[in-house]
This record gives structure tokens, sequence and C-alpha cells, in this order.
């Protein structure tokens, strides 16, 4: 059994001191803020001369003069060059997403199964090469995770730009005596059936985790039985800030992958960076997704019905998101399972279309 991913990312954490992580923790908020915020980079360019004052009044522990390559026009050019040493900070930072990039390769590379089941292994890489083809940059990004779960039915959230168009929410997999042995029946016999591949998995779609109220005790239950803590990802961090905690505390434990929140404007901004400090969030990518961030959408599920309401209705360069071949936000190259339904579907990415316009062909 490979455990190569969380063993690097545990890397990431454990060869840094605690300061070199708290810094780390400071550069990932002026990022954010970077990228999500049009006010503060409103105020970065109009304080030339005192720029720290900015990030002060933000509650970030950085000087912007020590970054100049992450966010200054003119600077920007040295960065990931042996130009950028005189901004060792600048350097750390992107050091540090160099280390991430390479653990997303590494994901992707757990998904091998060659020996444990070889015809499901030749089908996945035969789409991981297709992908490499039709979906231009979302192929990079791609893991290829060779299974998914889903806990509840819908999404309370109900973002504007949902790429898998998720239903209104209906309930969830309660984690009762019954349930909870079943899960963990399932769980297993992925793990016999596909080995160390299985610990690419995630217990999300079309739904968001934070709708289940247990569902920290079903990610427990697969650290258990597959060695690896799966992703989180939620747009609704704050909808039960003790069950985000606990999943949070979980990963500070195990650090397997890192866990994501949806972000769905400078407001939601706001409450987050409230809610949680830097320190507490270094181990959870935050996915810009305002209006106002610097951020791709993908041209799939809901985003794609949007555009072509606005473009029925001549509104074209209203359009306030941007695309950049971003085509699905589909990962999987496996098996989606819905546990309340007891559904079964073999799902792979495919670039949005009239046909596809979830961004995903499926069976079953």
């Amino acid at each position: 059994m490979t455990h190569a991913a969380a063993e690097h990312y545990r890397q990431i954490f454990d060869r840094r001191t605690p300061e070199q992580l708290r810094t780390l923790s400071h550069l990932k908020r002026f990022m954010e803020r970077l990228v999500g915020d049009e006010e503060f980079r409103r105020a970065l360019a109009e304080a030339i001369a005192t720029p720290r004052a900015v990030t002060e009044r933000y509650g970030i522990n950085v000087d912007p003069m020590e970054v100049l390559p992450l966010w200054r026009g003119g600077y920007q050019q040295y960065r990931f060059k042996p130009e950028s040493a005189p901004w060792p900070l600048a350097v750390m930072w992107d050091e540090y997403l160099r280390e991430m990039m390479r653990h997303r390769d590494l994901l992707r590379d757990e998904g091998e199964m060659s020996t444990i089941n070889p015809r499901f292994h030749a089908w996945r890489e035969r789409q991981i090469r297709r992908c490499n083809d039709q979906l231009g940059v979302s192929a990079a990004s791609l893991t290829h995770p060779i299974i998914a779960f889903e806990l509840s039915e819908g999404c309370s959230v109900g973002c504007w730009f949902c790429g898998l168009s998720a239903d209104r929410f209906t309930g969830y997999y309660d984690y009762s005596k019954e349930h909870a042995a079943l899960w963990r029946g399932v769980v297993g016999v992925a793990s016999e059936m596909f080995g160390s591949a299985v610990r690419t998995g995630f217990c999300y779609w079309a739904t968001d985790p934070m709708d289940n109220p247990h569902y920290d005790r079903f990610l427990f239950d697969y650290y258990q039985i597959t060695g690896a803590l799966p992703q989180t990802t939620t747009a609704a961090p704050l909808k039960d800030p003790a069950l985000t905690r606990h999943v949070l505390g979980l990963f500070n434990l195990y650090r397997t992958t890192t866990n994501r929140f949806s972000v769905l404007s400078r407001a939601h901004l706001n409450q987050i960076h409230t809610a949680f400090s830097p320190e507490e969030l270094l181990g959870v990518e935050l996915i810009l997704q305002g209006k106002e961030a610097q951020t791709a959408k993908a041209m799939v599920g809901r985003a794609r019905e949007r555009k072509e309401k606005r473009r029925g209705a001549n509104k074209d360069g209203a359009i306030a998101f941007l695309e950049r071949n971003h085509t699905t936000i589909a990962c999987v190259s496996g098996f989606l399972v819905n546990m309340r339904q007891g559904r079964l579907r073999l799902v792979t990415p495919v670039p949005g279309s009239d046909r596809w316009p979830l961004g995903y062909p499926h069976s079953g």
C-alpha cells in the first residue's frame, strides 16, 4: 500500500518551524484578500508608499513591500525565478505552492491499481489521457479520484454558479447504527476491491458536507478503514461552526490532504476571516467564487445556464465571471455512490456541452 501522497503532504508542515508555519498562514491570507477582495486590491494600489498600513488594517502580519513579486506589477515577472531572491517571503510562498502542486500529482498517482484491479485501472488511465486532450486548463488540476460518496440529498446552499446544478436539499443520510454498519461495510468493500486507490475518495458531490450533521463521524470511519482522511469542500463552513471545527480537528490529527471552503462573496470572505484565524485556515484552501474575485468559473451547470440566459437577453457583456477554457468541475473517474438513495454510477469528466451540461457523463 502506497502512502506517498499523505507522507509528502505531512512533510509540507512537519519540516517547517512553528514560526514558518505562522508566516505562511499570513502570506496565505494576504493572497486570499488579493484574489478575492477588490477593495483590498484598490487599497494596496493607492497606498504606494505605505502598503503595510493596509495589511495591518486587515490583521495580516505581512509587509507587502517584502513580497512585491506576489502582487505589484513590474515585479511579478520575477516569480518562480532566481531574480525573486531579494524577496525571501515571496520565495517561501511560491515554494509552498510547488509542494502543493506536487501533492496534487501524487494524489493522481495514488489512484493506480494495475495489480489489484487491472481492468478498472486501464479504464481510468484511458480517461486521464482523454481528459488531457479535451479539457484545456481544467485537465492539469484533476486528480481523478476513483470514488465519491454523497451523504445527503441535494444541497442547501444553492450557489448560482454550481457546476453540478445540485438539487434542492431534501435530507441527509443519518449516522444510525444500521447506517453506520452499512457505511463501514461499503467503504471496506471498496478498499478490498481497489486497494490503496480508495484513499483518493471523498464524501460529497452535488451536496454540501455540512448539510449532514454527522459528517465528521463518516469521515473518521473512512480514515479508520483506509488510512486517509478525505478532503472536505464546503460552501457552508459557518452553518455549524462546531461541526466545521471537528472536521478541522481531524485534519490537524491526520493531515492527509487540504480541505477547501468555497467563498461566495466578499462579505462571506469577511465572515470566514473573522471566524477563523490565519493559523486555523493554513490547511484550508479558500476557493474565491465572489463576483469580484479573480477566479475562473467552469461553463457547466448553473453557470452555463446563466450565460445562456444572458446571451438570449443580449447581456453577454454583463456576464461577471471569467472562463479561461475552464470546462468542468467534475473530477472523479470512477464511482459516484449516493448512500441515501442506494445509487451507484460510473462517472468521468468531459467538457461541458449541450449533451453533457454538467461536465460529466454517467451510467447507472
